[in-house]
């Protein structure tokens, strides 16, 4: 099968022919449709992930495609099912995972295009079969592709930790494609929605998609707006998908007493006043769960999710799309059609 292979740190991706992947007994093969590209994948390629892959590796871990093999062992698919796949490979057996919150197994092994299994900027992937989730034949697949990820990780954050009711306030701070995924579904739950970024066509793009407020925070100050507009109280939630000391300072100055920081992106460390976030609810959410992504995928059948993909490569262009990415070009989200 053709993949892009990464076999150099930094380096452009080599486009090669690899065997396909062996299909184990409990997994499925997917013929890769359409694969998003995601920051990560942007950290793994440049080497600034905290774990590195060993080379040459397949990036790529927002995959939607057709099922192409079935292993003995699994059941509940057939060949040619279009399918979304869930990112996380989990023991099943653990606390967390008896729960229902699988996206905290203790005993997870590594997802496709993390270190360590090889992902979706190829042909075909190999994944366990409870994670290929069946999709309508009529949705695209550059939508299906975006669920586990780019509308998972928001939704979990937006309808598990934080519980966000009608008419409630949540600011967005760093307006990528996380945060389109998070601000459609905030405006699915009837949320006021306050989109805060550096860039005026991302804020243009959360204009079209529902925001309720636009702030750019070069221009403005950002908590004496957000005071102004929610005389003087602050917001009820703050999610925050870039998470730098700076970005972190103005979600907690901006939250109202007993409102929640979520954030969703991480950088360097950073110092925390203890005083500053006394009154307030501050955590971190990691993905979401196999139930996330089916109510997504209710959600999309529905027609209720649209589609942030403002850039499409294929697979021999795969380093344009990360180079794209890695220089801030791209408003919305990147996805390899394969």
């Amino acid at each position: 099968m053709k993949a892009a292979l990464m076999t150099e740190f930094g380096a452009p991706l080599k486009i090669g022919d690899v065997p396909e992947p062996q299909v184990g007994a409990d997994d499925v093969l997917v013929k890769v449709s359409a694969c998003g590209v995601c920051y990560s994948d942007v950290k793994l390629w440049t080497g600034r992930s905290p774990v590195k892959p060993s080379l040459p590796h397949i990036l790529g871990h927002e995959i939607a495609g057709t099922v192409a093999g079935i292993g003995p062992n699994a059941t509940g698919l057939e060949k040619g099912d279009p399918v979304t796949v869930y990112l996380y490979d989990t023991c099943d057996q653990c606390a967390a995972c008896r729960a229902g919150r699988d996206n905290h197994c203790i005993a997870m092994k590594p997802y496709p295009g993390s270190a360590g299994r090889p992902g979706g900027f190829a042909e075909y992937v190999s994944v366990p079969s409870k994670n290929a989730l069946k999709v309508p034949a009529e949705l695209d697949f550059s939508l299906a592709s975006l669920l586990p990820d780019a509308f998972n990780t928001p939704y979990h954050a937006i309808v598990d930790l934080a519980r966000v009711r009608f008419n409630e306030t949540a600011m967005l701070m760093g307006i990528g494609g996380l945060a389109m995924g998070g601000l459609q579904i905030l405006k699915l739950v009837g949320a006021r929605v306050i989109a805060v970024s550096r860039t005026e066509s991302k804020l243009e793009m959360a204009r079209k998609f529902g925001a309720d407020i636009a702030i750019n925070s070069t221009k403005t100050d950002v908590v004496r707006e957000v005071r102004r507009l929610t005389d003087g109280h602050g917001v009820d939630h703050v999610f925050d998908f870039v998470t730098t000391p700076q970005t972190l300072d103005q979600g907690v100055r901006s939250t109202r007493p007993g409102g929640k920081v979520v954030f969703l992106g991480y950088s360097e460390p950073i110092p925390l006043n203890i005083g500053t976030i006394r009154f307030i609810s501050l955590t971190s959410s990691r993905n979401g769960t196999r139930q996330n992504l089916r109510d997504l995928i209710g959600l999309a059948s529905a027609g209720k999710l649209k589609s942030q993909v403002t850039r499409t490569y294929g697979l021999d262009d795969a380093t344009g799309a990360l180079t794209a990415l890695s220089k801030g070009e791209v408003t919305g989200r990147v996805v390899l059609r394969i």
